[in-house]
């Protein structure tokens, strides 16, 4: 078996079984789950020593105690269950595709992602704006490119874009903490390698599986989450 890193495993589907590509992709996500815990326990660890505790001073939304103060337990759930597995997967893989609709509903769920996170204090203003973004998002991509264009840009950028749309999954957790320092940098980082490696996997399973693929292993990667919620 070729020792190449799971993002240049772009063509497994040609040479291996659907049952072979679920299992690497559930073993890499194991493994690399315990590679990001290590590292985080052995960061906190080294902070502790200079009596710093990094856990409290900036706290990460991804957390399932953190996330209990995003809203009601339902809308917790629905986001981390069902929303954001579908509109991240849309905004950051759906376009792997190089497809013009698949592209253009990948962008128009950016805005809809924001609708939504924002849903609690929408006004009829907000909504309108939303809700026009999405549509115009949509309408601009869809109308004003065409499919050979998009053709032409996976020619060229595909397995780029395969390694940038986990490097941006990875790295837009970042924008979960509550704070931010230098100081604080190592951790945070150590942190989101967690859904680095996870968008890794799901990726994976995007590239050489499908979509729907790809939105069930994010639903399984946030499953402990759901669970630690709901036993609470």
């Amino acid at each position: 078996m070729s020792m190449k890193f799971i993002l240049s495993r772009t063509n497994d589907h040609e040479t291996h079984s659907k049952k072979w590509i679920v299992g690497y992709g559930l073993l890499f996500w194991l493994i690399s789950r315990v590679v990001s815990m290590l590292l985080i326990i052995g960061c906190v660890a080294v902070y502790n020593t200079c009596g710093i505790n990094p856990e409290t001073l900036t706290k990460f939304a991804g957390d399932p105690e953190t996330a209990k103060n995003l809203g009601s337990i339902t809308y917790t759930l629905l986001t981390i269950g069902i929303i954001a597995p579908l509109l991240e997967e849309c905004i950051f893989r759906l376009g792997l595709s190089f497809k013009r609709w698949q592209i253009a509903l990948a962008v128009a769920s950016i805005p809809a992602y924001m609708l939504w996170q924002h849903f609690k204090h929408l006004t009829s203003t907000s909504t309108v704006i939303y809700c026009t973004g999405i549509i115009i998002s949509f309408i601009v991509i869809y109308c004003f490119t065409t499919d050979s264009f998009w053709l032409r840009k996976k020619e060229s950028y595909y397995k780029p874009t395969v390694w940038l749309s986990a490097i941006a999954f990875g790295l837009i957790h970042i924008i979960a903490f509550s704070n931010y320092s230098i100081m604080l940098l190592p951790y945070i980082l150590c942190v989101i390698s967690a859904p680095f490696f996870a968008g890794c996997a799901i990726t994976y399973y995007r590239i050489n599986l499908g979509f729907w693929w790809g939105v069930g292993l994010h639903v399984f990667n946030n499953l402990p989450g759901i669970i630690i919620l709901i036993s609470q």
